[in-house]
């Protein structure tokens, strides 16, 4: 048998990380676990940036969670020694006619989000790298940031670890069971783990093998991302780039970051839900097809003209989807003990720190039910 530990964080992307963080601050001899490297590109929470904006076309139910995330975040940020969000400032664009605009206004008007409408005139005055059609609006958030994604989820770790939790790559889980009360956790190095608590965190490999509790709910796809350059003379329009939405005419949602890195140059832009294949770890390494590459450019090339189309790179991602596109959190019914977190359907990385408070707090002992009803499994279980 191996060492006992009072509770363990399976899976190491940003929720798992924001969860070892948040336990670490309250409990001792914790450990987070991850099969792959500190930065992996075989999951959803490696890259330069992501968007946090509470003006949520999404829906009013996310404000709670938008809050404590955002508490969090600047919190995180507060106890770095360099800086982990920019204020971007956020726009989101859509015709007249469409729901991203008068959605987002809705909920910022619900949560008391300071935000401003634009017409499409406005827009091009206040933002000069866009174009946009007479039929646009737009939604201004001005307390919406781009998040250094890679440096913020290294950080809560490295405060973790600080806490006193230990932390383990490149360590693969083949089993839990449970056994006179306890939770054992076999690794595929032999050892075996024995705890009390488990937070299950591991994106779109959650269904697998560890937990029957998902099974047939989650639905793994590949998303390419994409930077783009300013031509050149143009980098005065880029100055004050914001975090962005951008919901075409066709339904075709974009979505996109300014440059926040030297690591990372350029604006980064990709379709939120388009461009979408089913998840095949064989190939999510390789090249963006070229297909794909040259319907991104045509978008580009009409919305953005101070940038060079063709993208410099492109890389995948991956969304774990839920059939509602929205969180799934709960107890395992079969391993009492075992807590999951899946399913952001690629809008959940803004909301990692509330996350992990939710699933801490979890640990400890409240009832996920209690806590986050909107985001239980039962709801799929009404549903059929």
């Amino acid at each position: 048998m191996g060492r006992k530990y009072s509770a363990v964080v399976i899976g190491l992307g940003i929720v798992g990380s924001a969860t070892l963080w948040r336990l670490s601050t309250r409990q001792s001899n914790i450990l987070g676990i991850d099969a792959g490297a500190p930065i992996n590109r075989l999951g959803s929470s490696y890259g330069g940036s992501r968007i946090f904006r509470q003006a949520y076309w999404e829906g009013t139910q996310y404000l709670p969670l938008l809050s404590q995330a955002n508490d969090l975040w600047h919190e995180l940020e507060a106890s770095s020694d360099r800086p982990l969000l920019w204020r971007s400032g956020g726009l989101f664009i859509g015709p007249q006619s469409s729901g991203v605009v008068p959605k987002s206004a809705a909920t910022a008007r619900a949560g008391g989000i300071d935000h401003q409408q634009l017409n499409a005139q406005q827009i091009t005055q206040m933002f000069p790298a866009f174009r946009v059609q007479p039929d646009m609006e737009g939604i201004v958030e001005e307390g919406a940031y781009t998040i250094a994604a890679d440096a913020s989820r290294l950080h809560m770790l490295n405060l973790a670890v600080r806490s006193g939790a230990q932390i383990r790559f490149g360590s693969h889980v083949l089993g839990i069971h449970r056994s006179e009360g306890r939770l054992l956790i076999r690794l595929s190095d032999g050892e075996v783990i024995e705890t009390e608590r488990v937070v299950l965190a591991t994106g779109c490999t959650l269904t697998d093998s560890l937990i029957p509790d998902l099974a047939g709910l989650l639905r793994p796809k590949s998303v390419p991302i994409y930077w783009f350059n300013p031509r050149p003379g143009s980098a005065d329009s880029f100055k004050n780039f914001p975090a962005f939405l951008y919901e075409l005419s066709d339904g075709r949602l974009l979505y996109g970051t300014p440059q926040i890195t030297e690591t990372e140059p350029g604006i980064k832009i990709g379709f939120h839900n388009s461009q979408q294949t089913d998840l095949d770890m064989g190939t999510q390494l390789e090249p963006v097809s070229r297909s794909a590459r040259e319907e991104i450019a045509e978008c580009v090339a009409a919305l953005f003209p101070s940038l060079d189309p063709t993208p410099y790179a492109a890389k995948k991602c991956i969304y774990t989807m839920s059939p509602d596109e929205s969180f799934i959190l709960g107890e395992s019914a079969l391993l009492p003990g075992v807590f999951y977190v899946s399913a952001c359907s690629g809008h959940g990385f803004k909301f990692a720190t509330g996350l992990g408070e939710w699933l801490s707090w979890a640990v400890l002992g409240e009832s996920l039910q209690h806590i986050a009803p909107a985001f239980s499994k039962a709801r799929f279980d009404k549903a059929g």
